[in-house]
């Protein structure tokens, strides 16, 4: 069964879409969506109706996103929030009134979807902090899973739903590919939104760039998590990562240049899917997240001072281990 899997991304949201848009095109069509975040409008977008007309419908709801329907409100409306003890920075009645602009409805279910193809929200359970899934069960709200997968504290407050919050699914993991694969996918195209350019400039000195770079170190590690987590479930799983990057990305609060991701996703995506026809045989890298470097690092120094007189040292975790998932050409 082949999966689309939908990073968060916040307002990079747009590259996913370019980069299905290529996808489609050379008929590599899902039979499973799962998104996280940001991705989880574009997963449960594209459910409704799988076709270059329907992406290019998607496209447009980007083009017309603003702050406001996001971000409503200015510093002194933030301050206001803090002071008088409000639960996040930001109200999200103006972004809930905006998905229902865009068809999602109170009234629509998971069961109301195209039946062709399978689609699943994340989010995180508040107290419990586990991965939540939306859509296993057929009766609940689309809405309501949109509300919750993009409920990223502290811009948003967290979001109920009978009774119990829930917060961004990228909490957990911004990019849920054990999701697709505990649901049966066995080819999966993992649409990972990256800001690769930030991680080689420097810290913008304000609240917004901090906290920019605080959310994006966090579901970096988490997202580097899963793919390992997808290793060690040793299944046969063809993964297609599909790294999502621009170049000088906007502030978080910017909305205005969809067009230009949009184009950019479509390009990476047309480079990526060539160069799989190129090298069929050729693998994923599995990365080794930084904190289990360190702790490879100080197991290392550990052994070392324990036996001076060893030359070799094991380490408990190889980055190098091979994955068995295979990165063969894309089925069609």
């Amino acid at each position: 069964m082949r999966a689309f899997v939908f990073s968060g991304g916040g307002n990079r949201g747009a590259l996913q879409v370019g980069a299905v848009k290529a996808l489609l095109e050379r008929s590599i069509v899902p039979e499973m969506i799962v998104g996280c975040s940001a991705g989880a409008l574009n997963a449960a977008f594209l459910a409704r109706d799988v076709s270059l007309e329907q992406v290019e419908r998607l496209a447009e709801v980007w083009r017309q996103t603003t702050k406001e329907d996001v971000y409503p409100g200015n510093r002194l409306s933030v301050l206001w929030r803090l002071v008088t003890g409000k639960e996040s920075f930001y109200d999200n009645r103006n972004f809930y009134a905006f998905l229902q602009r865009s068809g999602t409805t109170p009234a629509l279910t998971f069961t109301h979807l195209n039946h062709q193809v399978r689609l699943y929200i994340t989010a995180t359970h508040l107290a419990t902090e586990t991965l939540h899934v939306f859509g296993d069960d057929p009766n609940d709200r689309v809405l309501d899973a949109l509300m919750a997968s993009t409920a990223l504290p502290p811009l948003h407050p967290p979001w109920e739903v009978n009774g119990e919050y829930y917060i961004d699914g990228g909490t957990v993991t911004p990019l849920p590919l054990r999701v697709a694969i505990e649901r049966g996918a066995t080819e999966i195209y993992a649409l990972y939104i990256r800001d690769e350019s930030q991680e080689r400039s420097a810290i913008r000195r304000s609240l917004a760039g901090i906290m920019d770079r605080s959310i994006s170190t966090m579901l970096h590690l988490q997202a580097e998590h899963d793919l390992l987590l997808t290793e060690v479930a040793g299944k046969k799983v063809k993964l297609y990562e599909l790294r999502l990057s621009l170049p000088n990305p906007p502030d978080i609060h910017d909305w205005s240049q969809s067009d230009r991701m949009v184009a950019r996703g479509y390009e990476l995506a047309t480079e990526y899917l060539a160069g799989l026809t190129a090298k069929p045989t050729s693998r994923i890298p599995i990365h080794t997240p930084p904190v289990k470097r360190l702790v490879n690092s100080l197991y290392r120094g550990w052994r070392q001072m324990l036996s001076p007189q060893r030359t070799a040292v094991p380490v408990p975790v190889e980055a190098s281990h091979p994955t068995s998932m295979d990165q063969t050409g894309p089925s069609r």
